[in-house]
């Protein structure tokens, strides 16, 4: 029978179901079309597919996903298409571990081992808990650094520093940014000296600078130190003092570059107090003569 008076109302709940068609088959562009009618409209419908979006979210991994890529792919499409359309947010705890599956996935894509991915997901799942760390922490700490060297080697250092953004509070006894300090002092002590490859070598050592994590609680003491006097006996070679300084800059503070500065003055008192020449002051004592 005709649903007289109810056209409305029809179109919209046959539209829902071809909705949940194009789910299940794996249809995702032509579910997504459907979603800017349904989600305005009444009846408990607009309801069902926030809560189906969001399921899709948290759980993604029963559907065909094979044509995005990865359950977590399809995740995120639509994890954008619950956020264009809607004012609904996912728990942050969803979306950061969402984001850091992604990251996983890329640093796959990188040639990081799957013993290494699984060993980065349990790290970030304990940097997540509140709970005392697992035994085997250093273990998990040795992987994370064995990655972010590896990231760095393979001039990757924008993965490196997400990857550190994701797993800095899973490292308490060694803070990740020594990592990124240690293989700037590498790079330094062995500068690029073929002529064709040096402008190359000095991006590459301002791209690490530039994303080096830092955090004033947990400093690199010495090594930050010997890092700054590398970089200030290299000013005058491939670096530029300006560029160090622009990309040891970061927007929540100066403090990489007051301690850049400090150790930059010391050194420049001691060089001045080197070179400056010796003068030699004579005295001469006039004799004293009895009466």
């Amino acid at each position: 029978m005709h649903p007289f008076g109810c056209e409305a109302e029809t179109s919209l709940q046959e539209l829902f179901e071809y909705f949940k068609r194009c789910l299940q088959h794996g249809e995702w562009e032509l579910a997504n079309a459907c979603v800017p009618q349904l989600v305005s409209s009444t009846g408990g419908l607009s309801e069902k597919l926030r809560d189906i979006i969001k399921a899709i979210v948290s759980h993604p991994y029963n559907l065909k996903w094979e044509s995005v890529g990865s359950p977590h792919k399809l995740a995120w499409f639509w994890l954008q298409v619950l956020e264009k359309w809607t004012d609904e947010q996912v728990p942050p705890d969803v979306r950061r571990e969402l984001e850091f599956l992604l990251l996983l996935e890329e640093l796959g894509s990188e040639n990081i081992p799957e013993t290494s991915l699984k060993e980065l997901h349990r790290a970030f799942l304990s940097s997540q808990s509140e709970q005392k760390p697992p035994e085997g922490q250093r273990s998990t700490d040795a992987t994370v650094e064995s990655c972010l060297r590896t990231l760095l080697e393979k001039k990757k250092p924008r993965l490196a520093q997400t990857l550190a953004h994701f797993l800095q509070c899973s490292s308490e006894e060694r803070p990740l940014q020594l990592t990124f300090i240690q293989h700037l002092l590498h790079q330094l002590r062995k500068p690029e000296s073929r002529p064709e490859k040096v402008e190359q070598f000095v991006e590459e050592m301002y791209s690490v600078l530039s994303v080096m994590p830092w955090s004033s609680r947990r400093a690199g003491g010495g090594q930050l130190e010997a890092l700054c006097e590398a970089l200030w006996g290299a000013r005058d070679g491939p670096l530029k003092e300006e560029r160090v300084l622009g990309s040891l800059l970061r927007p929540q503070g100066d403090d990489l570059v007051s301690v850049y500065c400090s150790v930059a003055l010391r050194l420049q008192r001691d060089h001045l107090l080197r070179s400056a020449p010796l003068t030699q002051v004579f005295i001469r004592i006039a004799p004293t003569y009895s009466n």
